[in-house]
């Protein structure tokens, strides 16, 4: 079935939803994010996904499902990038710096393939150069965002493969995944996904949406 849709009115950010700052990690979070969660889970329960960050050698398809959608509009964000930006520039102290917002929805899929996998194999984690915007959509939310400490030449090769042994690394902390759950950090930390059990996803999609947003250079 086809629906038409407003993505401004489908996605509207709820201007009262619950905000908190862990100080120690800062990391902003935000619980309840948007005004009209039931009927955005209706949108990406019920469509098809494309592949993502493939290779002649990659896993994807074959270990898991790594899957993006995206829609785009220029006019997305007007009043919402004000809601974020005011958070990240009074959290973050950027004394009213300009920020840049990426004017799309992005969201991510996955689904395992492997049943019984260890957590030690996680999302390759990776940098990013901006703020990075987690939107946690699934209804399951099992797990959620990793923060590593940073590693010096760190090389990311999710397109070979998605899952990494992060026993190798030190986590200073997770960002807890919940439904219309938003949380926004640096993205020059090492990061990645991280599953509690995968056997939840084998069974289930994880779907997140992502946005960025730079700082003035």
């Amino acid at each position: 079935m086809i629906k038409p849709f407003i993505s401004d009115n489908l996605f509207e950010i709820n201007q009262n939803a619950k905000v908190s700052f862990d100080a120690v990690n800062e990391i902003i979070y935000i619980d309840d994010v948007f005004n009209n969660y039931e009927e955005i889970l209706d949108l990406i329960y019920n469509v098809n996904v494309e592949s993502w960050k493939m290779s002649s050698t990659s896993r994807n398809f074959i270990d898991y499902y790594d899957c993006r959608l995206s829609y785009n509009n220029v006019n997305t964000y007007k009043k919402d990038n004000k809601f974020f930006y005011d958070l990240i520039n009074y959290y973050f102290k950027l004394n009213n710096k300009q920020l840049f917002f990426q004017n799309a929805y992005s969201f991510n899929y996955f689904k395992n393939k492997i049943k019984d996998l260890t957590n030690n194999y996680q999302f390759f984690p990776h940098y990013d150069n901006a703020f990075n915007i987690i939107f946690y959509l699934d209804t399951t939310c099992n797990g959620g965002t990793a923060i590593y400490e940073n590693v010096d030449n760190w090389v990311n090769e999710e397109q070979h493969n998605l899952f990494y042994d992060v026993s190798r690394l030190k986590t200073k902390t997770l960002i807890q995944s919940k439904p219309n759950r938003a949380s926004i950090f640096k993205g020059d930390k090492l990061h990645g996904g991280y599953i509690q059990t995968h056997d939840v996803y084998y069974y289930n999609w994880r779907i997140n949406m992502v946005n960025f947003v730079k700082e003035e250079l």
